[in-house]
């Protein structure tokens, strides 16, 4: 056995004992969808979910069974950045925080994007970064750019072109 297949089976492992013990597809047609998606297309974000996962556990984070149930989405109680829920593929770190909607289309994009979805967001994170376009129509009252930190909090990481879209889309609800 290579190294690889090793890994992969573990993970593997680990999200289906863990999809199945928190109930994560909806039953029927669409859970199924969502389950044949996560495995083929979005591999590549489901398998870095994985690797989220196996880490929020191994600190001590716990699944949210109740979050998770039937969503298609598997949530951690808790955060692994302090003040921020992330999303990798269909997990997600940080829930109740009153993000989960904009944390869902995040899961969204990944199953729609594909094996894009990852370098994409890497990709515009170093343009972004490098060339803050973004400054062209950046609220600097709002969010005043007074430092590094304060250049990817509040300037790269709002403005990259996944964010955007999450934050456009729970504001128009």
């Amino acid at each position: 056995m290579t190294v690889v297949t090793v890994v992969g089976a573990t993970l593997g492992a680990l999200l289906g004992a863990t999809a199945l013990g928190a109930g994560l597809y909806p039953r029927g047609a669409r859970g199924f969808g969502l389950a044949v998606v996560d495995a083929t297309w979005s591999l590549p974000n489901t398998l870095a979910g994985l690797v989220l996962l196996a880490w929020a556990l191994a600190r001590g984070n716990r699944v949210d069974r109740a979050f998770s149930a039937r969503r298609g989405v598997l949530g951690l109680r808790d955060g692994v950045l302090p003040g921020f829920a992330t999303t990798v593929g269909p997990v997600q770190a940080g829930v109740g925080l009153g993000v989960d909607d904009h944390e869902a289309v995040h899961v969204r994009q990944a199953r729609l994007f594909g094996p894009l979805y990852l370098p994409l967001i890497a990709v515009n994170w170093v343009i972004a970064t490098v060339l803050p376009y973004w400054l062209l129509y950046h609220d600097r009252e709002a969010a005043p750019i007074d430092g590094v930190g304060a250049y990817f909090r509040y300037g790269v990481y709002p403005h990259t072109w996944h964010e955007e879209w999450a934050y456009r889309e729970c504001s128009s609800r």
